[in-house]
């Protein structure tokens, strides 16, 4: 579990899928006119039976036990930041047209490669923020589509209808795409694989990576042939500045909440990765099924996330040393 390989190895894959997005954006057209089905739901479907391949159940009983703590985490992964974007927004500085980004990014759950990898090599406690990100994946399953339908939807149709909407056309899809596949790749493992040691799990994460980037690329790609690259380019440097003050208060929360509510150091690098952190492998898939093919909505969508992937795997790089000084010296 190396820094590079997980963290700046990903920041310049995505990289060039960006440049290639920026070259040849008819690749997205010419990809789905390849297929009678939607490519995009297929990858969508491959990302999350590799997920529940590598699905650690066993570990999520580690911080069940201590339900306070949990509400605690959990609050601040989904909740904190969704409170700070809507005062954002009651302050108009975030432009309406960009409100749904924002929004979707702040009700993400953690990450969990980085923020696992991050943890181990400032000498936190990996099991703990595996367990709080593996729980943070299966609750937004649920949770993402139920605040997308209040904060995300057509604001003029009403909260009943909101819910009908994803009752109807969102949650069959995510039954179809997320949970199946997980459930499946979940029993796969173990009927096929006896012990617990998850000896593929490192080949397991290629196919996912190169789907996330896949997703990535379809999703810039659209939108450069929507908008025109002139404007794309614009707008991703407009909403960079609001970006960096999102960055800053989710980082100062994830630091200072992590500083009052836990008990040892370890426990400490482990939160502190699990509230500061965004999941793109979640996010992209669930963009996806809940845009359901408009492309100007989901470059607005997708692109805030995009960014801030990048910038927290630079940020967290950055916090490794001192947080492992801090594990060090009370040990």
């Amino acid at each position: 579990m190396r820094v590079f390989p997980n963290g700046f190895g990903l920041l310049l894959c995505l990289f060039l899928t960006f440049t290639l997005a920026w070259i040849w954006p008819e690749g997205a057209e010419y990809a789905e006119s390849l297929f009678s089905f939607s490519i995009s739901d297929l990858v969508v479907a491959v990302i999350f039976l590799v997920q529940g391949w590598n699905l650690r159940a066993h570990r999520i009983p580690l911080i069940c036990k201590d339900v306070p703590n949990l509400i605690v985490v959990h609050g601040f992964i989904f909740l904190a930041p969704l409170l700070f974007v809507l005062f954002l927004q009651e302050i108009t500085f975030i432009p309406v047209e960009w409100m749904g980004g924002f929004i979707f990014l702040a009700i993400l759950p953690t990450t969990i490669s980085s923020c696992v990898v991050y943890t181990s090599l400032a000498d936190g406690d990996s099991d703990i923020a595996l367990g709080h990100a593996t729980l943070s994946n299966l609750l937004a399953i649920f949770w993402v589509p139920f605040a997308w339908s209040i904060f995300l939807s057509d604001s003029g149709i009403g909260v009943q209808a909101h819910w009908k909407t994803v009752g109807s056309h969102v949650l069959p899809q995510i039954f179809i795409l997320v949970i199946l596949p997980c459930f499946l790749g979940w029993v796969s493992r173990k009927v096929f694989s006896k012990s617990e040691e998850n000896k593929f799990e490192h080949y397991l994460k290629k196919p996912t990576f190169l789907c996330i980037l896949f997703l990535a690329y379809l999703a810039l790609a659209k939108s450069i042939l929507s908008w025109g690259e002139a404007e794309f380019f614009n707008s991703l440097i407009f909403i960079l500045p609001i970006l960096l003050v999102f960055m800053i208060f989710h980082i100062s929360l994830s630091w200072l909440s992590t500083l009052i509510f836990s008990r040892s150091q370890s426990q400490r690098v482990a939160k502190f990765y699990c509230v500061s952190q965004k999941s793109l492998a979640m996010g992209l898939p669930l963009a996806g099924l809940l845009i359901m093919g408009e492309p100007d909505l989901e470059i607005r969508m997708v692109s805030p996330l995009i960014l801030y992937h990048f910038l927290q795997l630079l940020v967290g790089a950055c916090f490794i040393s001192r947080l492992k000084e801090k594990v060090i010296s009370t040990c």
